[in-house]
């Protein structure tokens, strides 16, 4: 577990300067909270499903771009000839993106506790919602991490995209079994219709079946990306 942990840590350390900006946005919340009394609570529950929709974006973003950066650089090869797996290294990448948009589930997390524990906001679903948007993260993650290792950056992102819109879009529609084909939205919806006057109603079945099909995508990936051949690819 050594390799993986470490191929994490550098990806965690690239994603500096993302992760940066994503907590000046919980920053951004927290001052909204303490110097704009006026506006109440429905404005701080817009912020916060906001935010949770912009985590799932940078999901997207970070499992998009997580391989092609280490091609650019030829990096990818040098980690790979330590006798690393790719297997390895595609859980490495993704434990990164798991370091990177769990620390800022936590720091919003600990920020939603205080500013909407301030209208009445029950703190233990509050943490289970959490929990279920890292969920998001990571699967959407994985989905365009897998979709990555054969397309580029742009294409995997918009696939993930559409893969993951679909099933959310026939959702809506009634369609009852589509909520559980990548549920992305799924783990969301809880967080995006929660409000102050209503108990959540987040699934632990829906958590697991989140990180059932994360794992299954991260296999995926693993299985696609151990079949190209990097020494004509990296450019």
């Amino acid at each position: 577990m050594r390799p993986v942990f470490l191929i994490a840590k550098n990806f965690a350390r690239e994603q500096r300067w993302p992760l940066f900006f994503l907590l000046l946005w919980v920053l951004g919340w927290a001052l909204f909270g303490l110097l704009d009394d006026e506006r109440g609570p429905e404005d701080a529950l817009m912020i916060f499903r906001q935010l949770a929709v912009y985590s799932v974006t940078f999901g997207v973003f970070f499992g998009s771009s997580a391989i092609q950066a280490d091609q650019r650089s030829r990096r990818i090869l040098a980690v790979l000839s330590k006798g690393i797996s790719r297997r390895q290294y595609i859980f490495g990448l993704l434990a990164g993106i798991a370091l990177v948009l769990g620390i800022f589930c936590i720091c919003m997390g600990f920020t939603a506790s205080w500013l909407l524990g301030r209208y009445g906001f029950s703190a233990g679903p509050l943490w289970f919602g959490m929990l279920g948007l890292w969920t998001a993260c990571l699967l959407a993650a994985s989905l365009t991490l897998s979709l990555s290792t054969f397309l580029p950056p742009l294409f995997a992102a918009i696939g993930a995209g559409a893969l993951a819109g679909v099933p959310a879009l026939l959702s809506l529609r009634g369609d009852a079994f589509s909520r559980y084909v990548i549920p992305v939205h799924g783990l969301l919806q809880p967080l995006i219709a929660g409000d102050l006057s209503q108990a959540w109603h987040a699934s632990l079945g829906m958590v697991v079946l989140g990180w059932m099909e994360t794992a299954l995508f991260w296999l995926v990936a693993a299985w696609i990306f151990s079949r190209r051949d990097l020494a004509v690819a990296v450019e």
